[in-house]
């Protein structure tokens, strides 16, 4: 896993959250639901439900936001203030992961068993060009880059701080009223690119 990390040059994954979690995120590190609820960890859920059945692991993307459910939720709530997390992807070489080429939530996705989404050829696939989807060559990005935007990674287990690479917020304002929490040796700074979409996102866009 770590040859195909470096072969097709991949360094981050993303997780997005409400900002109002950030203090307990960066107490804990990232906790799967189920950890929360059983420790009665005070944490605000992106959805009432996880329909990937997988409330065991944590939900990030692969080198770039999952934007389409990302823009979804932010427009259903457009008085909360958000934050993306960049992570270390040698998460995926060090703590149990499963690899979904689309939403985990998905039917294609959650009626595989989780364990052959565990697999090394399950991370390959992510790489893979399907039938009815836009392709690769079309799209024209890059090696590090999931075919399908809304490809997600589910790790099994919590992501310690050390994990952090930065936390990065929509504008200014957002920024200044969380940066106190966060600690020097995490980058904190706005990225507004996080908050669009991903260059092909014109080509996905009625998909």
């Amino acid at each position: 896993m770590q040859l195909i990390l470096r072969e097709r040059r991949i360094t981050d994954l993303y997780h997005f959250t409400q900002a109002d979690n950030l203090e307990n995120i960066l107490k804990y590190g990232l906790l799967p639901r189920d950890c929360l609820e059983e420790n009665a960890i005070d944490s605000v859920f992106n959805d009432d439900y996880r329909l990937d059945g997988c409330c065991d692991a944590v939900c990030t993307s692969l080198e770039f936001p999952n934007y389409k459910m990302f823009y979804t939720l932010r427009e259903n709530a457009p008085n909360i203030d958000w934050a993306v997390i960049k992570l270390d992807a040698d998460i995926i070489c060090e703590i149990p992961c499963a690899f979904c080429w689309e939403n985990a939530a998905s039917s294609s996705e959650s009626s595989k068993s989780v364990n052959i989404r565990k697999t090394r050829e399950a991370f390959l696939s992510l790489f893979d060009n399907k039938p009815g989807y836009p392709t690769r060559q079309q799209c024209g990005i890059p090696d590090y880059y999931p075919t399908n935007p809304q490809a997600e990674i589910l790790v099994f287990s919590d992501i310690p701080v050390k994990y952090f690479k930065g936390i990065y917020f929509e504008n200014n304002s957002a920024l200044i009223k969380y940066r106190h929490m966060i600690t020097n040796d995490i980058p904190c700074r706005v990225n507004s690119d996080l908050f669009f979409g991903r260059r092909d996102w014109k080509i996905w866009q009625n998909i």
